[in-house]
């Protein structure tokens, strides 16, 4: 009899279902991405969605060829959010992109052209000193550590975001680009590598600023770059400060888009005082220049 009551109530009320979490049918089929390409390689792009589900991890895959790079989201927003990445250097040509949900499902996918990077050479001369020749292995040894250093360091991602709408210029006042993003760099007749940031000369003991809100990750000095700063500004997105005369920051402490980290210097392998500015997405140099011009999240 009982049995017979609740089945006429079930019957009676179809709209009443068991609390089961919501499909991912459910959220797939309410979805709608629109991507913004980049023009260019070593330039953000993302992908504009409406009906994430924010309880979900997505894997945005990109490829080309047999080259794949993956992004990694999560605590998205379900009414509208911008999912970042960026595209190398060395790409160009067609590369084709699929939004993944759980279970590695398919939610989205498409495909889109960029233009090769260009960019020039930039030729620097620095002093040897002869009572270092001993030191050499020693010093190329320490300098490898630091590289690593810093590249585990940005390879680190926080799932959290920080940053703001917009990026600002970390220095105010009188500056000029001394050396752009992404020219073929010769230190004393040898080729030492692409240049992944930005050289901003200006006055010894400009203040420097954080471009975007972030929590400090690296402050130290290096044998390459001098008294240097990295900020995570979650998501993998990081900002480096190097050359710098004074540090202002401690590793873990938070700070303010446009707060004071420490001021331009010539530390490091450098031939006068500027500031060298880099960002980078999971550890891919993008073009610093673009990256002021780049709407970061609704």
């Amino acid at each position: 009899m009982l049995f017979k009551s609740l089945l006429t109530f079930i019957l009676a009320f179809p709209f009443i279902s068991p609390a089961f979490p919501q499909s991912s049918l459910k959220f797939s089929d309410r979805l709608s991405c629109q991507l913004e390409a980049p023009k260019s390689s070593a330039q953000l792009g993302k992908l504009i969605c409406r009906g994430l589900n924010p309880h979900w991890e997505y894997t945005l895959l990109l490829s080309q060829g047999k080259k794949h790079l993956r992004f990694f989201y999560k605590n998205l927003n379900p009414k509208l959010d911008y999912l970042l990445f960026a595209v190398p250097y060395y790409w160009h040509g067609k590369i084709n992109y699929a939004l993944k949900g759980e279970n590695n499902s398919t939610l989205w996918e498409g495909s889109f052209y960029i233009k090769p990077f260009k960019g020039g050479v930039s030729k620097i001369e620095i002093k040897k000193n002869p009572n270092n020749d001993g030191k050499k292995n020693n010093l190329r040894k320490e300098i490898s550590i630091q590289y690593s250093l810093i590249r585990r360091t940005l390879r680190k991602i926080t799932f959290q975001r920080f940053y703001e709408n917009r990026a600002i210029f970390p220095l105010e006042g009188k500056f000029r680009i001394s050396s752009p993003f992404g020219v073929k760099r010769y230190v004393n007749g040898r080729f030492v590598g692409f240049h992944k940031g930005v050289d901003i000369a200006a006055p010894y003991g400009t203040p420097v600023r954080a471009s975007l809100s972030g929590k400090i990750v690296l402050a130290r000095k290096l044998i390459l770059t001098g008294n240097t700063v990295i900020i995570d500004h979650g998501e993998g997105l990081m900002t480096l400060y190097a050359h710098l005369s004074k540090i202002f920051v401690k590793k873990g402490e938070f700070v303010r888009q446009g707060q004071i980290i420490g001021k331009v210097g010539s530390t490091g392998r450098s031939t006068g005082p500027h500031l060298h500015f880099g960002v980078y997405l999971r550890d891919i140099a993008v073009d610093p220049l673009q990256f002021f011009k780049f709407e970061l999240k609704p």
